[in-house]
Order: C-alpha cells, then structure tokens, then sequence
C-alpha cells in the first residue's frame, strides 16, 4: 500500500460531493471529476469515524432496523470493494503489464481474505486506518494513470523504450477507457467485459449505496448526528439544490420485535 505522505498532494476533499470539480466536455477533465469524487467520499467515511462514529462499540453493535448488520460491517465492504478494485493497479504494475496487448486486467469483488476482515469492522482505529490506505491508494492511482505509457505502433507523442518500440503516453482519461475483465462467482464463475472507469463509478455507487444504510442506523438507532450528504448521491444532491432543507432526524426509531404466532 501507498504511504500516507501521498495525500498531502492531494487538496482536501470535501464531505460535499456538490463541492467535488463539474466536469466539462473534456475527457480528462471528466475523468478527474470521477476520481475526485471516489475519493471525496472516502474522505467523508473517514470524517465521519473523526467526529461522530468514535467506539469501537459503535462500530460493533447489531442493528435491529437491518438485522445482521452493523456500523462496522458496512465499512468493511466499502473497503473490500475499492480494495478489490485497486488490487491490479497498486503497487504499481509495469506499463506493459497495464498495456491491453498484455492481457486484460481482472477485478474480482467476490474474493475476500477473512483474516484480515475482523478488525476493520470491530474496531475504529483499524477501520480508519483501512479507509485511509483505500484514499492514499486511490491517490496514488490518480498519479501512475496520469504517467502511464503503453507499448503503441500507433501515430502519436510518445517515446522510444528499450525494444525499439514507440510507447504512447495515455492518461487518467485513457487509463479509464482501458479494458477490464469483472470476475463474479454465482455460484458458477462469470468473467465480464468492463473498463477501469465503469468499475470505479461502481464502487462510489456501492459505497454510496452501504453509507445511506450505515446513516439509517447511526442516526436512528445510535442518536448520531451525521453530515446530510453522507450517503447522499451526488444526482440527488444536485436535483435538491442551493435551497434544499435537510429533514429534521435527531429522533431514535424503536423497533418491537415480535415473534411468529403459531399456526
């Protein structure tokens, strides 16, 4: 993983995904803005472990709103998906190994390392030293797709490598294009086409998607006061408006658990 140093050369992203770079119609600028905004909200999950989600017993305790689930548990996916996501960019491959006439990079969300699973989920200071390996790492593969070059017989602005061969600088812009092969076991093993920047839009989707379940029970079932963008997606951020007023959600939900009538 990368060090932590690499995220001083990034500017501080913001808990308000509205704040996050408009993409023009510029390709690069597009990309950046889909970076950006992936690291943004890992920024916002670990601002959140800073100010408002503090226990470990926070982190642990089961949900009666989401039975099985659990503040802790919800990160860790989050985390797992980037991870699994990353893990063919970081550490940094060679160029060629990246480079399509190479083969197809695989990314595969169903391969998990139970070992290592536990204390992201049970306890604050591992989980936000994970969420802050998964910024410092997508930091980083900001900084090896914006130098990437790749073997090319192409017409374009390269240099000669060692072989003879011209290599073609891509880009963050490129590097989003580039071809991948998505993994899915279920249960019979599923090999899918996809590129680099559909499977990153996916996982802010996904953590967007588990950070409005791990909000419902932060707020309603531990009286937690947590950002209203948290969890939000940043459509509906921008459907909502300047002037749009958040709801009024200091109020604990109980839930009555009944048991089944016998037949």
């Amino acid at each position: 993983m990368s060090s932590s140093s690499s995220s001083s050369k990034h500017p501080q992203a913001s808990l308000n995904h509205t704040l996050v770079s408009m993409p023009t119609r510029d390709q690069s600028d597009r990309a950046e803005a889909l970076l950006e905004l992936s690291i943004s909200l890992i920024e916002s999950s670990i601002d959140v472990l800073r100010s408002s989600i503090t226990t470990d017993e926070q982190l642990i305790r089961q949900s009666t709103l989401m039975p099985g689930g659990t503040l802790g548990k919800h990160f860790r996916h989050v985390i797992e998906s980037f991870r699994a996501f990353l893990l063919p960019f970081i550490p940094p491959p060679s160029s060629s190994s990246l480079d399509q006439n190479k083969g197809t990079p695989e990314i595969n969300y169903d391969s998990i390392h139970p070992t290592s699973r536990r204390p992201i989920a049970r306890s604050i200071v591992s989980c936000s030293h994970a969420l802050e390996e998964i910024r410092d790492d997508l930091i980083a593969f900001g900084d090896i797709a914006r130098n990437f070059t790749s073997n090319s017989d192409g017409v374009g602005q390269g240099v000669a490598g060692e072989s003879g061969v011209k290599q073609q600088r891509k880009g963050l812009a490129e590097m989003m294009e580039m071809k991948v092969n998505v993994v899915a076991i279920t249960p019979t093993r599923q090999v899918m086409g996809s590129t680099v920047g559909r499977e990153l839009w996916y996982c802010s989707l996904h953590a967007i998607h588990h950070f409005s379940m791990l909000r419902t029970i932060a707020v309603h079932e531990h009286g937690l006061e947590l950002p209203v963008e948290f969890g939000t997606a940043p459509s509906t951020l921008l459907y909502r408006g300047l002037n749009w007023k958040p709801p009024n959600e200091d109020k604990e939900v109980r839930v009555a658990v009944k048991s089944k009538a016998k037949l």
